[in-house]
């Protein structure tokens, strides 16, 4: 069987191919990956997907690791508010630091350009990936590394929660209202109000995602037979 892999990079593609699979939902969360599956998937030996799923465990993608394979992150509503609260910090941080770098005009430019990105975009996944790199502008001018390696790391997690519950016109087109109004403070200076904006967009799509998840449990109760409560 050809899977098309190379063998001298077969951790390293396992590893991209499972995490696009979780993040867009091929494999669904609180999945299992075992490895012996994955090896017969793959036709591959236990090594390189061992090393795949431990790259995803490393970035937060996975849980409960273990030498049979480990288990697709899932959430519950407390941890979905933490993360929130964790990213929204974070991201209120760089804005502030921007500032004291004196790079606002370049972030202001930046920003622009992923709204209009935002605003093309002729999918979901064009979409999202404007969305990221909008929020991402603040990290990548706020002149601090590790800041915008653990936004990077941490944000991809929080995706995996808004991409379920972002799903109407209306919803995208209420984000980027924010957004616009976002750039407009900022690049007036007027920047507590602009990380006040950024704080309620964040909480705008908290409050998005746990109305998606209370849905889908309702949902599920009720189509749960008696034998099955």
């Amino acid at each position: 069987m050809n899977t098309g892999l190379i063998k001298h990079t077969l951790n390293q593609q396992l590893y991209t191919i499972l995490k696009n699979e979780i993040m867009n939902g091929t494999i669904p969360l609180g999945s299992k990956l075992t490895n012996r599956e994955l090896q017969e998937r793959f036709q591959v030996s236990s090594t390189p997907v061992r090393d795949a799923i431990n790259k995803l465990y490393q970035e937060g993608l996975v849980k409960e690791l273990s030498k049979a394979g480990a288990e697709v992150i899932s959430f519950d509503s407390v941890y979905a508010q933490e993360l929130n609260e964790f990213i929204a910090s974070l991201s209120c941080g760089a804005l502030q630091m921007t500032i004291a770098k004196g790079t606002t005009a370049e972030v202001t430019a930046q920003l622009k350009k992923y709204l209009a990105l935002q605003a093309s975009a002729a999918d979901e996944e064009g979409y999202f990936d404007a969305d990221f790199r909008f929020h991402k502008s603040f990290f990548d001018f706020c002149g601090n590394q590790f800041i915008k390696e653990t936004y990077k790391r941490y944000n991809q997690i929080r995706y995996l929660l808004v991409k379920y519950a972002i799903r109407t016109e209306g919803h995208r087109s209420e984000a980027m209202e924010h957004h616009q109004c976002i750039i407009d403070a900022y690049s007036q200076g007027q920047y507590d109000h602009a990380a006040q904006l950024l704080k309620d967009h964040y909480d705008r799509g908290l409050l998005l995602i746990n109305e998606y998840w209370t849905k889908e449990n309702s949902s599920a109760s009720s189509n749960r037979t008696p034998l099955q409560k």
